[in-house]
C-alpha cells in the first residue's frame, strides 16, 4: 500500500513529530511472486497497489493488471506499468463499483494494505465481490511476532518506526494466527501461504537511513526533496543480499516461520 500522500516534503524533525514526512522506498514482495509463480493470462486487481513494483512483475507474466492506488504520485508511475490504475481511496468502495461495475478478477491482491485500515475485514469483506467464481484473494501482512518485535517487548520497548512491521503508519498488527482468523472470518479459505524471511530484515531501517542524503538545519538532519524511491533495489547491497544472503535466510526462516517471517502471504478462497 502506498503512504506516499504522508511524505510530502516538509523541513520537520521526524523524531518530534508523527506526522513529519519520511523517505519512502520501493520494495518487492518477492514471497508474494513466488506464491504466484508463473501463472499467466489473469486478470488481477491490485488493491492499493503504490508504485505497482510488485504487480508490474505480474503484468510481465502476461497478466492483465488493474491497479487501485489514491496517490497521485504512485498514481502517475504504476500508470505506466500496469494496464489500467483507478485513482481514488480504496476504502471507497462505493466510488470503485461505479467504476469497475460489475467486473470480476482472477486474483484480488491486498499486498501490505490491511494493517494500514483501521476496519481490516470489513474491506476485506467488501472486495469479495469482485472475485470471480473460482477466483482467489492474495494477502500479505507485516508479523508483529517477528523475532525483533519480541525482544523488543520483552525489553518493554515497542516504538513506531519509517518502516518495518512497525511502520508509524500502520493501524493494526497480526501474529500468523490472528492474520489467519482475520481471513477466515471474511468467509475465505487458505489454499497457500508462503512468507518473506525477517532475520536481516530489522535491518533495512538502517540501511534506508543511509541511503538517503540529508540536509541539515541547525545541528538536525532534514528529510531531502526530492529522493529516489528505487534507490533501496538499485543498489549493489541489495543486489548482493538477493543474490547470497537472502537464500540462507529464506531456509533457516523455513524453521520457524512464527519467528523469523518479516511478512506472511497467504492465497485463500471465497468459501
Amino acid at each position: 500500500m502506498s503512504v506516499w500522500n504522508a511524505l510530502s516534503p516538509s523541513p520537520v524533525n521526524c523524531r518530534m513529530d508523527e506526522s513529519a514526512p519520511y523517505a519512502y522506498y520501493e520494495d518487492v514482495n518477492w514471497g508474494l511472486l513466488r506464491l504466484w509463480g508463473d501463472r499467466s493470462g489473469k486478470k488481477v486487481l491490485d488493491v492499493g497497489c503504490g508504485f505497482a513494483t510488485t504487480s508490474e512483475r505480474l503484468k510481465r507474466l502476461e497478466n492483465h493488471v488493474t491497479g487501485i492506488e489514491s496517490s497521485p504520485d504512485a498514481v502517475k508511475v504504476a500508470a505506466g506499468r500496469l494496464d489500467e490504475v483507478v485513482a481514488t481511496d480504496l476504502q471507497r468502495v462505493d466510488e470503485l463499483n461505479a467504476v469497475l461495475g460489475s467486473r470480476t478478477f482472477d486474483t484480488v491482491i491486498f499486498a501490505d494494505v490491511l494493517e494500514h485500515l483501521p476496519w481490516p475485514a470489513a474491506v476485506l469483506k467488501s472486495y469479495l465481490r469482485f472475485v470471480a467464481p473460482g477466483g482467489t484473494v492474495i494477502i500479505s501482512l507485516p508479523n508483529v511476532g517477528l523475532w525483533s518485535m519480541r525482544m523488543s517487548l520483552l525489553a518493554g520497548r515497542f516504538e513506531y518506526s519509517d518502516t518495518g512491521v512497525t511502520d508509524r503508519t500502520h493501524l493494526r498488527f497480526f501474529t500468523r494466527r490472528s492474520a489467519r482468523a482475520l481471513i477466515e472470518g471474511a468467509g475465505l479459505t487458505i489454499v497457500r501461504r508462503t512468507y518473506n524471511p525477517g532475520i536481516v530484515r530489522p535491518f533495512v531501517p538502517l540501511a534506508k537511513k543511509l541511503l538517503a542524503p540529508h540536509r541539515f538545519h541547525g545541528g538536525e538532519a532534514l528529510l531531502p526533496v526530492p529522493h529516489d524511491p528505487s534507490a533501496l533495489l538499485e543498489s549493489a547491497p541489495y543486489r548482493a543480499y538477493l543474490k547470497t544472503i537472502y537464500p540462507i535466510e529464506r531456509a533457516v526462516a523455513s524453521l520457524w516461520p512464527g519467528a523469523l517471517a518479516f511478512q506472511m502471504i497467504f492465497e485463500a478462497r471465497v468459501r
